[in-house]
């Protein structure tokens, strides 16, 4: 599985569900990180407080 990381807000998103509830728009190209290492993950979330983000836990439906 692979995550993508936005250190500005401290959410790790599951990345092939991560769309646009998750909110990650404003942060900025150089604080998103993608990585597939799941003990860095633990690390962040452990370590540094970093949450899984709420939305991005399964695919996300396209409302109009």
């Amino acid at each position: 599985m692979y995550y993508f990381v936005d250190h500005k807000k401290k959410k790790i998103h599951q990345r092939q569900f991560a769309g646009d509830r998750c909110d990650f728009v404003e942060t900025p190209v150089e604080k998103r990180e993608f990585t597939d290492q799941v003990e860095y993950v633990q690390q962040l979330k452990n370590k540094d407080l970093y949450e899984m983000c709420k939305y991005c836990q399964q695919a996300q439906s396209i409302s109009s």
